[in-house]
């Protein structure tokens, strides 16, 4: 190699900046890999939940003691794998027609650490009711041996919009 950089004495300089900028590129690419594999875990969630598989949720979330989920009905506060997979399944139970999706997703991944942020909306029946929210969440995310997993949600509502008037302005409550 120094013989062929000995006949092209220019481009050492640039091999040598190739040289180091290479681990730098390298190191851009993993924080997108991660931020990526965090928006597919949100996806996931949705899908799992979508279909009522308990399965697949298991596989999201964290088996750790310290999980933690907050959840839209009070007390809402569930801690660990054991209480959490309780309370999706008391609710898969006791909701048909589930129907979620999510919108303004945004994910960041730093180190072993990441968060997704987004706006979730909720369909589905529970008896005769129709079930018809929305909300917003923060969840948190750490890189285990096993990947990418769910330590932290939080699920807060948002109050309906103000009911339309006949000539199209808002009613305030």
């Amino acid at each position: 190699m120094v013989s062929r950089l000995g006949r092209h004495p220019a481009a050492l300089p640039g091999a040598i900046a190739l040289g180091l900028l290479l681990p730098v590129v390298a190191g851009c690419h993993r924080p997108q890999a991660d931020t990526d594999a965090i928006r597919a875990l949100v996806a996931r969630e949705v899908a799992a939940i979508n279909a009522r598989d308990m399965r697949a949720l298991s596989e999201i979330w964290s088996h750790d003691s310290n999980a933690l989920l907050f959840d839209v009905p009070p007390p809402g506060r569930f801690q660990g794998w054991e209480p959490i997979k309780r309370q999706w399944q008391d609710f898969f139970d006791r909701v048909s027609e589930i129907h979620v999706t999510v919108e303004a997703l945004r994910a960041e991944a730093e180190g072993p650490l990441g968060y997704a942020t987004y706006d979730w909306t909720m369909t589905g029946r529970i008896g005769s009711y129709a079930l018809d929210d929305r909300g917003q969440a923060t969840s948190i995310y750490r890189k285990e041996k096993s990947g990418w997993r769910l330590v932290h949600a939080h699920y807060s509502p948002v109050p309906p919009a103000p009911a339309a008037t006949p000539g199209g302005s808002r009613k305030e409550p």
